[in-house]
């Protein structure tokens, strides 16, 4: 019973968090599932779990978004160093070795890998993006980062 109520506290405490730069408004990124009682216990049993489902989800836009910003500056970096590799495989494996080890198991490990090497394809696109709207301070490449 306390797990539940420790886990509807932090949902509560997230549905209150500041969205980071950019972000929607919370009423809008984190729809309210449980307004109305219907009547069906499952429904009504499931109301809570949605809830919290919806603000982690909440929370994980916001760290891909902070992730992103800093890849960017990553390639900031390395434009100014001038480095010039589009591709960092060896850190690519050491994001890759990390995140699976940091898994605790129920999220299977090939489509952990998988959700990362999108994570990591779609960080390029970004960083590309930013190149070709032609920013002085956009990053001159990619990075696994």
């Amino acid at each position: 019973m306390g797990e539940r109520r420790g886990a509807a506290e932090r949902a509560e405490a997230s549905s209150r968090r500041v969205p980071a730069a950019g972000a929607e408004p919370a009423s809008v990124a984190q729809p309210q599932t449980g307004m109305a009682a219907t009547g069906d216990p499952t429904a009504e049993a499931l109301v809570p779990l949605r809830d919290r489902i919806d603000a982690i989800d909440h929370e994980i836009v916001a760290l891909l978004n902070e992730r992103a910003q800093i890849a960017l500056e990553i390639g900031r970096v390395k434009q100014v160093t001038g480095r010039r590799a589009v591709r960092d495989a060896a850190r690519e494996a050491q994001v890759l070795e990390r995140v699976t080890s940091a898994s605790a198991g129920l999220f299977p490990e090939p489509e952990l890998v998988a959700l990362y090497r999108k994570l990591i394809a779609a960080t390029r696109r970004v960083q590309h993006a930013q190149n070709r709207e032609g920013r002085p301070d956009g990053p001159a490449e990619s990075s696994a980062d």
